[in-house]
């Protein structure tokens, strides 16, 4: 019976380290291997910095009634803002932004390339 009842507070104790430490392993990000290349450049102290994040298009959706692309993981229409650029249009596969009174277009890009056989 002692042995029983030992092992319930070990058990008790346990479960209370671990709900102590749930809560840090809940914030702690997991690496997602579907992300685009360069979604989470982070400077020192976990701050994000817009000058260090390049404008990434991963889709551009278009319909009769409404234009939408995704910029930065960002769901964007003509006229909303990413990362300090304004929307100016949307393309079948690029988007037109205009930021610091520059307008610049971000092409949708292929990750892969077809790499050819040396002979």
């Amino acid at each position: 019976m002692r042995v029983g009842l030992v092992f319930k507070q070990i058990t008790i104790v346990f479960f209370l380290m671990l709900l102590a430490v749930m809560p840090i392993t809940i914030k702690a990000q997991l690496d997602d291997p579907t992300r685009p290349p360069g979604h989470r450049l982070v400077l020192p102290g976990g701050k994000k910095s817009d000058a260090a994040i390049p404008f990434i298009l991963s889709s551009v959706r278009i319909s009769a009634t409404r234009r939408s692309a995704v910029v930065n993981d960002r769901a964007v229409e003509s006229g909303d803002m990413v990362n300090g650029a304004k929307v100016v249009a949307i393309y079948p596969s690029a988007v037109k932004l205009k930021k610091q009174g520059k307008i610049f277009t971000v092409r949708l890009v292929s990750q892969i390339s077809k790499k050819s056989r040396a002979r």
